[in-house]
């Protein structure tokens, strides 16, 4: 057996063990893969910049230009063993009104507490991130961003984590390589005609043993 499938193999009940508590925080489903098969591209985060610039761009530390770039990511990986990802249903109309805010506020929620919980289940190191834009999820209230601004550490530090979007993570080939398949635009293709159309929310945390 070489040293990457033994270290595999104990990994294991650890993985399962975050993947369960995963689920008692909320998650309505969570699966794990190893940290190089996560497919991060530039182009995924130069859409928060151009057609159309997202609302939330240049506003929090997590969202370009000041967060981490694609290919810093990239390199970071190399430092993981695993990603766990998680998600939460939704109905696909709900994403289009405020209660969208509502699940993300959870989703971040999740990612932290995962990261934070991650060296009870055996992992030395755990870093999450999240769906949206910290900003838009509890600062929107505000003129700017205290950390940006003010140089003051985040009052939401605890429950915010960095976009998905801003490192380049390909959210379609990670909701493939999990096995959640996505009808066209995004929308669950689980469910029969005759119910709402689902779609999906998603976080993830990077696990090293």
């Amino acid at each position: 057996m070489s040293n990457h499938q033994r270290a595999g193999n104990q990994s294991a009940p650890l993985l399962g063990g975050m993947l369960a508590r995963a689920l008692h925080l909320g998650a309505s489903a969570a699966a794990a893969l190893p940290a190089r098969d996560l497919v991060v591209a530039d182009h995924f985060a130069a859409l928060c910049a151009a057609p159309h610039r997202c609302p939330s761009y240049g506003l929090a530390p997590g969202c370009p230009p000041h967060s981490q770039s694609p290919a810093g990511f990239r390199a970071e990986l190399a430092d993981y063993r695993w990603v766990l990802v998680f998600r939460i249903d939704v109905p696909a109309a709900d994403l289009r009104t405020g209660k969208r805010l509502e699940v993300a506020r959870r989703i971040h929620a999740l990612a932290a507490t995962l990261e934070t919980e991650a060296p009870g289940f055996g992992f030395t190191r755990a870093r999450g991130l999240a769906a949206g834009s910290c900003f838009e999820l509890y600062c929107a209230d505000r003129d700017r961003c205290a950390v940006l601004a003010e140089h003051l550490p985040c009052p939401h530090q605890d429950r915010v984590r960095p976009s998905l979007s801003a490192v380049g993570v390909d959210f379609t080939a990670l909701t493939a390589a999990v096995h959640w398949p996505l009808a066209p635009g995004g929308e669950s293709s689980s469910q029969p005609a005759t119910e709402p159309a689902l779609s999906m929310l998603a976080g993830l945390v990077l696990l090293a043993d």
